[in-house]
């Protein structure tokens, strides 16, 4: 007869099929942890051969460097010291255009700019002296709207004033790829009104403007703003665009050339940043508590937890996101729609960490 049992235990021979089952589990996750360990240090191997070991000054063009999340953490965590670089700020960088016009005077050896901006700029110069090497963080466009209008959809937005800080900053390039894509044409749907920053509560109070098209900070805050009474209708921390680089690191084909362990060097850095940050964000939003005007570090934390963190796309993967902004600056005109997609992003990037220095312009 069956003995009863009462200890709530599998009978012996069940036990032990359940231990080896268990055992074999278990050596899968060791097997498959020890597998990553493997290929990742088999990158860290191959990125480490780039490097020259040499220090390195690198003059970097960043719109607003002061209050960026990532360069915050790349400086202030030593994640560029860690690599030997000494990263020099431009000063008075206002715009992504700004940041490119630099690269191309010579000013400086790197640049960041929105990648719609980039593609603008190589459109107007093919010979502009500068390859796009890593993306560097998720967009966080938001178009914001007075609350009282009632405003379901963008295409309601036909005849209203859209304020923005610039007629050819890239919150109103996307926002006019969106309007394209419902059918309608951006250039006169839409009436796109130039303010500076600190006109825009005034305009949104007086009823002058009935949106907004801008980016974190300032759109969060606005957002934020009870006495504004603003709703998010569009923008690009969720769906399509979520997990898409905005912002592309571009570095001068002088330095690619002469000295690539630099480029690689300030790639490595940023990408480690980026990864670094995910994980990390209260720390992070401690290294810029006081340095965004009305923002505390809860409250930066609070957006921090409103955006996508970590984008730091490069390779293959960097030049599949900029066929795409290709595609859509086609939707605009700003492109010819025989143009190769691909073929052009191969053309104004460059993949440092896998492949020789490009040549020139």
């Amino acid at each position: 007869m069956m003995q009863d049992n009462r200890d709530g235990k599998p009978p012996l021979p069940r036990r032990r099929v359940v231990m080896s089952l268990l055992a074999a589990a278990g050596g899968a996750v060791v097997g498959a942890q020890w597998l990553q360990s493997r290929q990742q240090a088999r990158i860290s191997q191959r990125d480490d051969a780039l490097l020259d070991g040499e220090p390195h000054d690198l003059t970097l063009s960043w719109p607003y460097a002061g209050t960026s999340i990532l360069y915050n953490v790349a400086l202030r965590q030593d994640f560029f010291s860690q690599y030997r670089l000494d990263v020099h700020l431009r000063e008075g960088v206002l715009t992504g255009r700004d940041a490119i016009a630099d690269i191309q005077a010579g000013r400086c050896m790197a640049a960041v700019a929105p990648v719609l901006s980039w593609l603008q700029a190589f459109q107007a110069n093919a010979n502009l002296p500068a390859r796009l090497v890593m993306g560097l963080q998720a967009g966080t466009f938001r178009l914001l709207v007075r609350r009282r209008l009632r405003i379901a959809k963008i295409e309601d937005l036909v005849g209203h004033r859209i304020a923005v800080l610039n007629a050819d900053m890239a919150d109103r390039l996307f926002f006019s790829v969106i309007l394209r894509r419902k059918g309608l044409n951006p250039e006169t749907a839409p009436n796109w009104v130039i303010l500076p920053p600190d006109q825009i509560d005034d305009a949104l109070l007086a009823g002058s403007v009935d949106a907004v098209a801008l980016h974190d900070p300032l759109a969060w805050q606005l957002l934020r703003n009870p006495a504004l009474g603003l709703v998010e209708l569009v923008n690009s921390v969720s769906g399509l665009y979520a997990r898409r680089t905005n912002l592309a690191l571009g570095i001068s084909t002088d330095v690619l050339q002469q000295t690539p362990s630099a480029a690689v060097a300030l790639v490595l850095a940023l990408r480690d940043a980026a990864r670094w940050l995910p994980a990390h964000m209260p720390e992070a939003a401690t290294l810029l508590d006081g340095r965004v005007a009305g923002m505390g570090q809860d409250e930066i934390l609070q957006m921090m937890g409103h955006e996508v963190l970590g984008i730091a796309p490069v390779g293959n993967e960097l030049k599949t996101q900029i066929a795409r902004y290709v595609d859509e600056l086609k939707l605009l005109g700003l492109f010819p729609d025989s143009l190769d997609s691909a073929g052009y992003a191969r053309h104004v990037s460059a993949d440092i960490l896998h492949h020789a220095p490009v040549a020139g312009p």
